[in-house]
């Protein structure tokens, strides 16, 4: 049933990752012209589409490891230590990248909701509020313990044996295809966005008297 769960909400956070990779690449080459703090919000939520699916893909690794250290005949202290650590990577990179691109968003949707006053924006600023709020609660909750797991992996101490550092590489090496498997779908989605989409012919078709 726990698996079920982690597997719903790693879908969802992928179709998530998806639309928001899919919404910055519909605006991103005019984005680059318009600048200022439009190129930003754009920019932002590339990266939030980044971490997203960095964190889809990490899940999928903790998921599958297991299996895969224990056909190589790992024993399941490692394994346990190995995903444990792996974890508090990948938890570390989406707190360090989500968090702070979160509050710019979050700030963005409340001053839209000022300025518009509809039903629309006022639904997307209270769900970033609450998304804001619970990330940022659960970072300030969590992060530091997985710093802390972190430190003690990488610097060790006087138990540290020399086979951690083979574990350490191996999470380190998981975290970074997670990275460049995050990187490249959603650079993949965004492009495919930007060339099959024009804002400004867009905008020119809705509105021709301004034309």
């Amino acid at each position: 049933m726990t698996i079920l769960l982690l597997v719903l909400v790693l879908a969802l956070n992928f179709g998530i990752s998806w639309a928001n990779a899919s919404y910055v690449g519909r605006y991103w080459s005019e984005s680059k012209e318009v600048g200022g703090s439009f190129r930003v919000y754009i920019v932002v939520g590339y990266i939030m589409a980044i971490a997203g699916f960095t964190m889809v893909y990490g899940y999928i690794g903790l998921l599958v490891s297991p299996f895969i250290l224990q056909l190589a005949k790992v024993d399941q202290e490692t394994i346990i230590m190995f995903e444990q650590l792996s974890l508090d990577l990948v938890y570390i990179f989406c707190v360090v990248t989500i968090v702070p691109t979160g509050f710019y968003i979050w700030i963005q949707s409340l001053k839209d909701f000022w300025e518009q006053r509809t039903l629309s924006s006022g639904l997307t600023a209270g769900w970033n509020s609450y998304a804001q709020i619970h990330n940022t609660v659960s970072a300030a909750r969590n992060a530091p313990s997985a710093l802390g797991r972190i430190s003690k992996a990488l610097f060790g101490g006087k138990g540290k044996k020399k086979g951690n550092t083979v574990i350490v590489l191996c999470a380190i090496f998981l975290l970074i295809l997670a990275i460049f498997g995050g990187y490249f779908t959603a650079s993949a989605i965004m492009k495919k966005a930007d060339r099959e989409y024009d804002m400004f012919a867009n905008i020119q078709r809705k509105n021709p008297e301004y034309f």
